[in-house]
């Protein structure tokens, strides 16, 4: 069985590609960032990687590069790394923002022929771009409630199709508390007290951002599935608390759901209770 992952932010999605990759099975990422920056990943469990975009003319491009040491559970090799440096980072959204790269966004060219490389794979991430939606937070959430895709020349039926051939998993957060500490702390908490971000530059504001982007992860959970039935494509729920990565997707070998492995950019801006606090308040004012 191969298995289509929709899911918001912070799903376990990165953590389940390592697992699929542990299992020697490939895997296949759209990216959802933003809606400026369009490309995908293919990786391998030999470590070869395959990075495709377009090109201002319409042309798919594809590059390749090889991990030659063990990059599981390395955030180093994160859905955003790119052997190339970008002002001395590997980031493929730094690279492809270069003047001189003439990375087109929109998909009105071959884009669409990286479709039928992903259906080849075991574990596709964000299959959202298969339909025409891209970006995230609330651009996203608007696309798909209006019904409103970004993207264009996409072969719809064929994407409908080979979707429903496949395990369609639309994953639910059901623990609060751990959704909302993975936004106040974590790889996603947004930058606080900076004087050059006006939305937070103060703990009232922040808090209220953070409060935003949490509710708009919950709901994104309900307006995906919806727009599965809208397309009749077939799905199944994944509880990220309680179902198992084992069972579910069949694995024999899995990481423990507690391993995280972007640890080291957690960071408690406030004293610990402080931040716990604010936890404790949204999981109390948002039932």
């Amino acid at each position: 069985m191969k298995y289509n992952y929709f899911s918001p932010g912070k799903a376990g999605k990165y953590l389940l590609r390592d697992m699929f990759l542990l299992n020697n099975k490939t895997t296949f990422n759209f990216s959802l960032c933003e809606r400026k920056v369009l490309w995908s990943t293919s990786v391998k469990p030999d470590g070869q990687i395959h990075w495709y975009w377009e090109d201002l003319d319409g042309n798919l491009v594809t590059k390749s590069h090889k991990i030659n040491e063990d990059f599981l559970l390395n955030y180093y090799y994160s859905e955003q790394f790119f052997y190339i440096p970008t002002d001395g980072e590997h980031n493929i959204m730094k690279y492809l923002k270069r003047p001189e790269i003439g990375m087109s966004n929109t998909g009105r060219g071959d884009y669409h022929k990286v479709f039928p490389i992903a259906m080849e794979c075991d574990y596709v991430v964000n299959p959202l771009v298969m339909l025409g939606y891209s970006g995230n937070g609330r651009q996203l959430a608007e696309s798909i409630v209006n019904r409103d895709p970004n993207l264009i020349n996409i072969p719809l039926d064929y994407v409908i199709d080979e979707l429903n051939k496949r395990k369609n998993i639309v994953t639910h957060k059901e623990d609060l508390r751990q959704l909302a500490k993975n936004y106040f702390i974590g790889i996603g908490h947004l930058q606080y007290k900076n004087p050059d971000v006006y939305f937070t530059n103060t703990t009232e504001k922040y808090i209220k951002q953070v409060t935003k982007r949490i509710n708009l992860y919950r709901q994104l959970e309900q307006d995906i599935a919806n727009l599965l039935d809208y397309y009749n494509i077939k799905y199944e729920w994944f509880n990220l608390d309680k179902d198992s990565y084992e069972q579910y997707f069949n694995l024999d070998k899995v990481f423990d759901k507690e391993i995280d492995p972007h640890h080291e950019l957690y960071d408690y801006i406030e004293p610990v209770d402080v931040v716990e606090g604010w936890i404790d308040d949204y999981v109390k004012n948002n039932p």
